[in-house]
Protein backbone atom coordinates (compact mmCIF):
# COMPACT_ATOMS: atom_id res chain seq x y z
CA UNK A 1 0.00 0.00 0.00
CA UNK A 2 1.63 3.53 -1.14
CA UNK A 3 1.51 5.99 1.62
CA UNK A 4 0.21 9.17 0.93
CA UNK A 5 2.89 12.10 0.61
CA UNK A 6 1.53 14.16 3.59
CA UNK A 7 1.69 11.15 6.23
CA UNK A 8 5.62 10.56 4.50
CA UNK A 9 6.53 13.85 5.44
CA UNK A 10 5.10 13.34 9.06
CA UNK A 11 6.78 10.31 9.60
CA UNK A 12 10.02 12.08 8.84
CA UNK A 13 9.41 15.49 10.73
CA UNK A 14 8.81 13.20 14.32
CA UNK A 15 11.66 11.42 13.46
CA UNK A 16 10.49 8.27 12.41
CA UNK A 17 12.27 8.06 8.73
CA UNK A 18 10.62 5.01 6.99
CA UNK A 19 9.59 5.67 3.28
CA UNK A 20 7.76 3.32 0.82
CA UNK A 21 9.11 1.33 -1.46
CA UNK A 22 8.02 0.23 -5.77
CA UNK A 23 7.09 -3.55 -5.11
CA UNK A 24 8.73 -4.06 -8.13
CA UNK A 25 12.92 -5.07 -8.39
CA UNK A 26 15.00 -2.56 -9.49
CA UNK A 27 16.06 -3.36 -12.53
CA UNK A 28 20.01 -2.78 -13.57
CA UNK A 29 21.31 0.50 -14.73
CA UNK A 30 22.00 0.52 -18.31
CA UNK A 31 23.77 3.74 -18.73
CA UNK A 32 26.79 4.94 -17.11
CA UNK A 33 26.23 4.40 -13.22
CA UNK A 34 25.78 8.56 -12.13
CA UNK A 35 23.96 7.50 -8.00
CA UNK A 36 24.55 4.59 -5.87
CA UNK A 37 22.30 4.59 -2.78
CA UNK A 38 23.71 2.01 0.15
CA UNK A 39 22.97 1.54 3.64
CA UNK A 40 19.63 0.70 5.25
CA UNK A 41 17.58 0.32 1.63
CA UNK A 42 15.17 -2.58 0.92
CA UNK A 43 16.01 -2.67 -2.75
CA UNK A 44 19.16 -2.50 -5.17
CA UNK A 45 20.38 -3.98 -8.21
CA UNK A 46 24.39 -4.77 -7.84
CA UNK A 47 27.08 -5.47 -4.62
CA UNK A 48 27.28 -2.04 -4.23
CA UNK A 49 23.90 -1.25 -3.85
CA UNK A 50 21.26 0.46 -5.62
CA UNK A 51 22.83 1.97 -8.77
CA UNK A 52 20.95 4.89 -11.12
CA UNK A 53 21.78 5.91 -14.16
CA UNK A 54 20.20 8.86 -16.22
CA UNK A 55 17.21 7.12 -17.29
CA UNK A 56 16.27 5.18 -14.39
CA UNK A 57 16.13 8.55 -12.65
CA UNK A 58 14.16 10.64 -15.04
CA UNK A 59 11.39 7.80 -14.75
CA UNK A 60 10.75 8.68 -11.11
CA UNK A 61 9.09 11.84 -12.40
CA UNK A 62 10.24 15.25 -13.13
CA UNK A 63 10.42 18.44 -10.45
CA UNK A 64 11.62 21.85 -11.00
CA UNK A 65 12.58 24.52 -8.44
CA UNK A 66 12.97 28.43 -9.39
CA UNK A 67 15.83 29.50 -6.64
CA UNK A 68 18.52 31.73 -5.78
CA UNK A 69 21.87 29.59 -4.31
CA UNK A 70 24.68 30.81 -2.12
CA UNK A 71 27.18 30.88 -5.49
CA UNK A 72 24.38 32.68 -7.44
CA UNK A 73 22.20 35.83 -6.67
CA UNK A 74 20.51 35.03 -9.62
CA UNK A 75 17.57 32.69 -9.79
CA UNK A 76 17.95 29.60 -11.46
CA UNK A 77 15.81 26.55 -13.24
CA UNK A 78 16.91 23.98 -11.90
CA UNK A 79 15.08 20.40 -13.66
CA UNK A 80 15.64 17.24 -11.79
CA UNK A 81 13.77 14.24 -9.97
CA UNK A 82 11.99 14.52 -6.45
CA UNK A 83 14.57 13.22 -4.09
CA UNK A 84 11.80 11.52 -2.45
CA UNK A 85 10.91 9.77 -5.43
CA UNK A 86 14.40 8.49 -5.51
CA UNK A 87 14.88 7.38 -1.66
CA UNK A 88 10.84 5.77 -1.77
CA UNK A 89 12.33 3.84 -5.38
CA UNK A 90 14.94 1.98 -3.17
CA UNK A 91 12.42 1.31 0.36
CA UNK A 92 15.09 4.24 2.40
CA UNK A 93 14.93 3.55 6.20
CA UNK A 94 16.73 5.60 8.68
CA UNK A 95 16.95 9.25 9.91
CA UNK A 96 19.75 10.17 7.66
CA UNK A 97 21.73 10.28 4.52
CA UNK A 98 25.49 10.21 4.03
CA UNK A 99 26.23 12.62 0.62
CA UNK A 100 29.01 12.24 -0.85
CA UNK A 101 30.65 14.26 -4.04
CA UNK A 102 32.59 13.42 -6.80
CA UNK A 103 35.31 15.59 -5.02
CA UNK A 104 34.97 13.41 -1.50
CA UNK A 105 32.88 16.10 0.03
CA UNK A 106 31.11 14.22 2.34
CA UNK A 107 28.01 15.64 4.64
CA UNK A 108 25.22 14.02 6.80
CA UNK A 109 21.66 15.61 5.90
CA UNK A 110 18.63 14.43 7.89
CA UNK A 111 15.66 13.02 6.29
CA UNK A 112 13.73 15.23 7.72
CA UNK A 113 14.82 17.77 5.07
CA UNK A 114 12.82 15.84 2.85
CA UNK A 115 9.68 18.08 4.45
CA UNK A 116 11.44 20.75 1.72
CA UNK A 117 11.02 18.74 -1.33
CA UNK A 118 14.79 19.17 -2.92
CA UNK A 119 15.45 17.77 -5.64
CA UNK A 120 18.58 16.15 -7.30
CA UNK A 121 18.82 18.35 -10.11
CA UNK A 122 20.25 17.43 -13.77
CA UNK A 123 19.29 20.26 -15.50
CA UNK A 124 20.22 23.89 -14.89
CA UNK A 125 18.81 26.50 -17.09
CA UNK A 126 17.96 24.13 -19.11
CA UNK A 127 21.61 22.76 -19.72
CA UNK A 128 22.52 19.54 -18.61
CA UNK A 129 24.74 19.60 -15.61
CA UNK A 130 28.17 18.00 -16.30
CA UNK A 131 31.23 17.40 -14.25
CA UNK A 132 32.43 20.50 -14.78
CA UNK A 133 29.29 22.90 -14.07
CA UNK A 134 28.37 21.12 -11.00
CA UNK A 135 26.68 18.10 -12.23
CA UNK A 136 25.78 15.07 -12.97
CA UNK A 137 23.59 15.08 -10.17
CA UNK A 138 22.88 18.39 -7.72
CA UNK A 139 21.26 18.08 -4.14
CA UNK A 140 19.34 21.78 -4.69
CA UNK A 141 16.72 22.95 -2.17
CA UNK A 142 13.33 25.58 -2.90
CA UNK A 143 15.83 27.99 -1.01
CA UNK A 144 14.16 31.05 -1.95
CA UNK A 145 10.64 29.61 -0.82
CA UNK A 146 11.29 28.65 2.69
CA UNK A 147 13.68 31.54 4.89
CA UNK A 148 14.96 29.05 6.71
CA UNK A 149 16.49 27.42 3.78
CA UNK A 150 19.31 30.75 3.60
CA UNK A 151 21.35 29.38 5.99
CA UNK A 152 24.49 28.03 6.04
CA UNK A 153 23.78 24.89 7.14
CA UNK A 154 21.20 24.04 4.02
CA UNK A 155 23.70 25.99 1.90
CA UNK A 156 26.20 22.97 3.15
CA UNK A 157 23.67 20.22 2.09
CA UNK A 158 23.28 21.58 -1.85
CA UNK A 159 26.11 19.13 -2.77
CA UNK A 160 26.63 19.42 -6.05
CA UNK A 161 28.64 16.57 -8.21
CA UNK A 162 26.78 14.35 -6.36
CA UNK A 163 27.47 10.81 -6.46
CA UNK A 164 26.46 8.45 -3.35
CA UNK A 165 24.17 8.15 -1.07
CA UNK A 166 24.22 5.90 2.25
CA UNK A 167 20.98 5.89 4.25
CA UNK A 168 21.73 5.64 8.05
Amino acid sequence: MQRPAAFSSLLVFFGLATLSHAAEPLPPAKGPVILTISGNVDQTNSAAGAQFDREMLETLGRASITTRSEVSSIPQVFDGVPLRAVLERVGAKGNAMRATALNDYVIVIPLEDLQFDPILAMRADNRVLTVRDKGPLWIVYPRDAHKVLQDIRYDSRWVWQLSKLNIE
